[in-house]
Order: C-alpha cells, then structure tokens, then sequence
C-alpha cells in the first residue's frame, strides 16, 4: 500500500510539476521564499501544532491563535501563504531566538508537501477560514496527522463551487477531526459538503477578537496629516478609486472636503491609481515619497506600503472598504471598526456580511450603492465630527462585546487531548 500511496504521488507531482513552473514566472508573488514554498522549511523541533492562514487578515488570525496556545504549553508552528501573511507573522511573532516560528506555506503540489510534513512532522494541522488544499490536506491525512479548520467559512460565491464538486471534497472533510464554524450558516454548509455533525461546532469569527495592539501611525504622515480630516479608502479595486474621487468632489462641493487617502489592495496598482488621481486634477502624493510634504483638505495620498493601513483609520472621519463596490465581496471591516472609524459599504459584502450586520445594526457603518451615495455619506460624516466619532466608537464597542473567539476557539483546540493539547 506504501509504495502504490508513493508511486501515485511520484506520478501527480511529475504531471502537476509543468503547471508549478509556469505559476512561479507567470506570478511573481510566488517568487519570495521559493525554498520555503517547495518544502525546505526550519523547524527548530518537530512535532508541533502547526496553524496556517492565507493572507494578512488569517495570518493576523494565526498570531493571536498560536500566542493564545503557546501561553497554554502548546507547542506551534505558524504558516502563510502571501508576502505580506509571512510579513505579519514575523511582526507579531517576532525575530527572537525563542520566538515563535514561523515561514510561508509549502505551495499545494505534493512534492513540496510531503517535504514539509517530513521536516515539520506535525502532531496537528489546523486550518484558517478556507485553506482547503488538498494535496496539503492529504498529505496530514495520510500521515495520520488530525485536521482542523478554525472561523471556517464558505463564502455565497465558493459554496456553489465545492458543493459541485462534493463526490472529491467529502471523503477529505470527513476525516476532519473538527471544524470550529464562524456561523450556524457556515457549520450547515460544511455538514452539507461532508464533515461529520458531531465534530462541527460553531465558535464564531475569530477576526472579531480585538487586536491587541495596532502600531502608531508613523510621525511623518502624523505632521502630513496635522489634524486635517481624513477620508480613508482601503483595499480597493479599479472602479472604486473613481468612485473615491468622485466622492470627495461632492462633498467639496458642499464645503466639506478632505485628504483623501487610497490603499489599493494591490500594490501593483499604485501606479494606475496615481495617474488616475492626478488625472482628477487634483494633487497627488505617494507615501514613499512624502518628504516631509504637508497634505491639504483635497489632496490625495496613495498608500503604497504595506502594514500602515491599520494605524492609519485611527485618523479617518470615515473609511470605505473596499472589494465592496466591486463584485469582490468585501475586504477587512474590523481594522477600521476597531480603530473608532465610521465605515462605509458598498453592497457587495458576502465575504464580510456577519460583520457588516454587526456595524450596520449600532449604526457604525453606512450603506451605499454607488459614487453618488457615497458622497452623500462622506458628506454627512464630515459635515458632523460628534456624530462620525459616536458612530465609530459604537462600533468598536460593538466589537469588543463579542471579545473571546479566540480564547473559545484554543481551548475548543486543547480538549483534543494527545491531538493538540500540551
């Protein structure tokens, strides 16, 4: 049985291999810590948890996850699969020689993923949201390694998608030793798709914990800034910068206009994002190049850093998420809200709506449909500072109220007993 498991896997890899090699030219996110993507990964011991997210937002989910785990005895090993994932988990878990560890996933190809099993050996796997690769979740099954997934979820657009390929997708999420739902709709999709009723628990989102500390908001775009009112568009999508832009020539139109900042969910963009900007009329200035430049009510200031954003809302009289204009879905709701920012929506919230409901139900955030609405929202917003503040802060209140996710969610972990416990 041993070496037929071998042989196929020596078989998938080799016909899957071409596809690894036209992803690494064509994508050159994947580019950074190649050898880390393809297996060769430290350890400084085996045997630990290992917890993976995607990106920032689950990388940031990971931090609290593991620090709540290691303070218990835990032992854990903490992966992402973008730059800036692997960028937050060396920021929150540190550089130290008794520092958490930490390195980018292995890509899902089974060459790399046995290479990873082989160098962390780990006594569990768990999982972030829906991380569900399968050659990485075959390769813990096949080991014996136990699976979790934690504030898993199965988006309105992804759902459709594993369900018509349930016949694959249920042999795997059977032998999940247990899934921790953020919803009653989210534990219902993942019992429909195959896990079994009795492993799966609904322990909420864990991205609603309150982050434990945001950085300060650098002293140079502190003195830019200098008190002016501040409108903050982040993580946004061709289409949404023009509707930002638009915006804020209404409510200047009114008397109430602002330095508008742009953070593009991709940096690649920057450069489009500032010719479009510039070609508004208005003036234009990158962070990277700030310069001890002051910035006016009007101006616009493209964010083109990594890790500023959160630190940012704390000085917006309002803030758009983006991927909500666009049919992206939604982007991260809680750095805003938890920083006292009244948020505005757009209508395309399925990746974010449980937290939407929460900020729209005590009035923290504001829905809108288009470029002429969200004017009318920023307008009201800076037209009143006592109310933007008394929006933001019910937000965060909001939040806070519903505080202990990840501490449910550890312990949930720990009574696994030999599986995951110390």
């Amino acid at each position: 049985m041993r070496i037929l498991r071998t042989s196929l896997l020596l078989l998938v890899g080799a016909l899957l291999a071409p596809w690894v090699a036209i992803a690494w030219l064509v994508r050159p996110a994947l580019r950074p810590g190649w050898r880390e993507r393809m297996g060769d990964i430290a350890v400084p011991s085996r045997g630990r948890v290992w917890v993976h997210g995607a990106s920032l937002g689950e990388a940031q989910v990971v931090s609290s996850l593991v620090a709540r785990l290691e303070a218990d005895g835990v032992s854990c090993f903490a992966t992402a699969l973008s730059e800036t994932g692997r960028e937050t988990l060396a920021n929150r878990l540190g550089a130290s020689p008794h520092a958490i560890p930490h390195a980018y996933s292995p890509i899902d190809h089974p060459w790399s993923v046995a290479r990873a099993f082989e160098r962390i050996a780990p006594r569990a796997l768990v999982l972030v949201e829906t991380e569900l690769w399968p050659f990485l979740i075959l390769g813990a099954l096949v080991r014996g390694v136990p699976v979790f997934v934690v504030s898993a979820r199965l988006s309105d657009p992804s759902f459709p998608r594993y369900r018509a390929l349930r016949f694959c997708v249920s042999p795997l999420l059977s032998r999940f030793a247990g899934v921790a739902a953020r919803s009653e709709e989210d534990a219902a999709r993942f019992i429909e798709l195959g896990a079994k009723p009795e492993r799966v628990r609904v322990l909420g989102d864990l991205k609603l914990d309150p982050v434990s500390r945001f950085d300060r908001v650098a002293a140079d775009l502190v003195r830019a800034l200098d008190g002016q009112p501040v409108v903050i568009g982040g993580s946004t999508h061709p289409g949404e910068e023009a509707a930002l832009l638009d915006a804020l020539t209404a409510c200047g139109g009114r008397g109430h206009s602002a330095v508008l900042v742009l953070a593009p969910r991709h940096l690649e963009r920057t450069r489009a994002v500032i010719e479009e900007a510039t070609a508004s009329g208005r003036r234009v200035v990158q962070r990277t190049r700030l310069e001890g430049a002051s910035l006016c009510p009007g101006d616009v200031l493209v964010l083109d850093t990594t890790g500023e954003l959160a630190a940012l809302y704390a000085t917006a009289s309002a803030a758009f998420v983006g991927g909500t204009l666009a049919p992206i879905g939604g982007h991260n709701l809680l750095e805003p809200l938890f920083q006292g920012a009244p948020v505005v929506l757009g209508p395309e919230i399925e990746n974010v709506r449980e937290t939407a409901r929460i900020a729209l139900d005590c009035g923290a955030a504001m829905a809108v449909d288009d470029a002429r609405e969200l004017g009318d929202a920023f307008g009201a917003l800076l037209a009143d500072p006592k109310d933007a503040r008394a929006r933001g802060a019910a937000g965060r209140e909001a939040l806070t109220a519903r505080a202990g996710n990840v501490e449910r969610t550890a312990r949930w972990l720990r009574e696994h007993g030999g599986e995951v416990g110390a």
